[in-house]
């Protein structure tokens, strides 16, 4: 009995450590799908747009792929783990106890009066069993781990996959391109594809249409391969860019969007293009000129659409601003007489009218007049008065009140006027001064020319000089009048100065339906109206009567503005021509 009970002892310490593992099959997926196992439904090529068109890129890319639509079978998926087991204690230490209890029941000497050889044989039996159960009471440890052993089992169903990929073959059919602007069809032709893509060049078909406007639409584009036809369709700011097309004559390029003097870099020439940057601004294109933003005026341009890769740098022809003293008339003065005490002058000069219509270089013309009556003929700087863009005919008389107060009967006077003019309507027709708060198709806030020459008149009885550099060509009603109707016109206008004053004269820059033009063309820019620049040269070579003058005009005025601009333009003298300035 003894004996047993240190079996049972042994036993029990060696079940406490005692352990095992065991591997099983356990289901993974219900429905794997078996990728050995499949047919091809479909499969077809088809073309997808690559990258986005932008100017940069203006090509329409299409990769080739291809679509395959797959059945695979769908089964169940077995694993096979491994699983740690190890006896439970408690339960280890309950059999082993009463496997004890058993065999000293039918071992013991104890219970063994009257007890029959067979209950010994049960007890010592149940004594086995209860050891045997003891240790076969096992408890699984931590989690199943996985042998990377799978089995599809049994067909559950089927699963449709498709696969899209890019494929680099080069096909046989060649793709049909067409490339439309609206109605018209402005390419059609039959590309390759290489490397697995297909390019359409978009840029150079739509340059050749030479768009124009802020809003020019859009492009189609339309492309026939194997049975299946592909649309795109594009806004033309994707494809190209816009550009800033001069079609004023010569158009300030200013550094900042303000209509100053001082920020003028250069005067472009028409027909310069330059790419335009942005548009919000109210009267200005910000467009740019090397890597710097500048400004064009919206009245001196229109927008055109070009490619990137357009040359820019060949398309923009600029005459540089010249600083006042660089041209030759404004220096090397003749001094043709001494100061002269009685010698007044009166510069009027508008230059900044209603947008679209400046007239450039009207206040240099009068810097121009103004040295020469100072240097050349002995004007007082003090005597000489000016009048800037006035805008009201009251600035006009103002300006005549302060004079006729300093003036006495024998002063000199000798009047510059610089500007547009106009003819009004009417059955008296007048011609007159505008102001530069109109356009030239209005008489609002002009003054008449007339009414200039009856205030001047009424300043001195001494020597009067008008010189009239204004420009009717655009008035209206020039075409009511004939050649000798026009002449009629400026005659009356000056008689009222001329029939009162003998010692007075005026002399116009040109006829009425006759513009005054720049002396400015690519080759040559003398930053001056043709007839200020020769009235003054003709001073520097010490022509001082009236009539060599108007001579010297006559040879020069017409013959340059013919060769420069292709059109007449005759001075008009009237009164007195043997007026002498240097007396």
């Amino acid at each position: 009995m003894r004996k047993f009970s240190y079996i049972l002892l042994l036993a029990f310490f060696a079940g406490g450590l005692w352990s095992c593992t065991s591997g099983r099959w356990m289901v993974k997926d219900r429905s794997a799908v078996d990728t050995t196992e499949y047919k091809v439904l479909e499969q077809n090529r088809f073309l997808q747009q690559a990258d986005s068109v932008n100017p940069q890129s203006p090509t329409l890319q299409l990769n080739l792929m291809s679509r395959t639509k797959y059945q695979y079978s769908q089964r169940l998926l077995a694993e096979r783990q491994i699983q740690d087991y190890k006896l439970q204690p408690g339960f280890m230490a309950l059999g082993l106890t009463g496997a004890a209890l058993s065999f000293y029941g039918a071992n013991s000497s104890a219970f063994s009066s009257g007890r029959s050889r067979g209950y010994s044989l049960t007890l010592n039996a149940v004594g086995v069993l209860l050891t045997t159960a003891s240790f076969l009471n096992f408890k699984a440890v931590g989690e199943p781990r996985p042998t990377g052993e799978e089995r599809y089992l049994r067909n559950v169903g089927n699963s449709i996959r498709v696969d899209t990929v890019h494929i680099q073959s080069k096909p046989n059919d060649k793709p049909s391109v067409t490339i439309q602007y609206g109605d018209l069809t402005i390419s059609e032709q039959q590309l390759t594809i290489n490397n697995g893509q297909l390019t359409v060049p978009l840029a150079e078909p739509i340059n050749e249409l030479n768009l124009e406007g802020s809003d020019p639409g859009t492009v189609g584009v339309s492309v026939a391969f194997e049975d299946s036809t592909y649309s795109y369709e594009f806004p033309i700011s994707d494809v190209l860019q816009p550009y800033a097309n001069v079609t004023a004559r010569f158009s300030p390029l200013r550094n900042t969007s303000d209509d100053t003097a001082d920020n003028i870099v250069a005067d472009l020439v028409e027909g310069s293009k330059l790419q335009i940057n942005n548009t919000s601004f109210e009267n200005w294109y910000q467009v740019l000129y090397g890597i710097a933003e500048h400004y064009v005026a919206k009245d001196d341009a229109e927008i055109v659409w070009r490619p990137s890769d357009f040359k820019q740098e060949e398309q923009i022809k600029t005459v540089s601003r010249i600083a006042f003293g660089d041209v030759d008339v404004e220096s090397n003065i003749s001094i043709l007489r001494g100061n002269h005490p009685n010698a007044i002058g009166l510069i009027i000069t508008n230059e900044n009218y209603a947008s679209g219509n400046e007239r450039m270089y009207a206040h240099r013309d009068g810097r121009l007049i103004k040295t020469y009556l100072n240097n050349a003929i002995g004007y007082s700087e003090e005597q000489i008065y000016e009048l800037q863009d006035f805008s009201n005919p009251s600035e006009v008389s103002h300006i005549l009140s302060e004079i006729r107060l300093a003036a006495n009967e024998e002063s000199e006077l000798t009047v510059y006027l610089s500007g547009y003019g106009q003819i009004s309507e009417g059955k008296n027709s007048t011609v007159s001064m505008l102001g530069v708060s109109t356009d030239t198709s209005s008489v609002q806030s002009a003054v008449s020319f007339r009414q200039i020459l009856e205030q001047i008149n009424t300043i001195t009885s001494g020597q009067i000089l008008i010189i009239s550099d204004l420009d009717f060509s655009s008035s209206s009603q020039l075409k009511n009048y004939s050649a000798a109707e026009r002449n009629r016109l400026l005659s009356a206008s000056s008689e009222v100065l001329l029939d009162a004053n003998p010692q007075s004269a005026v002399l116009f820059s040109s006829r009425l339906n006759q513009p005054s033009a720049l002396y400015q063309s690519v080759q040559e820019d003398k930053k001056h109206h043709i007839f200020p620049y020769f009235f003054t040269k003709a001073l520097q070579q010490r022509n001082t009567t009236l009539t060599d003058i108007y001579q010297y005009l006559q040879r020069n005025v017409s013959y340059t503005t013919r060769k420069l601009h292709d059109r007449p333009q005759d001075p008009l003298l009237l009164g007195n021509t043997t007026i002498d300035l240097q007396n």
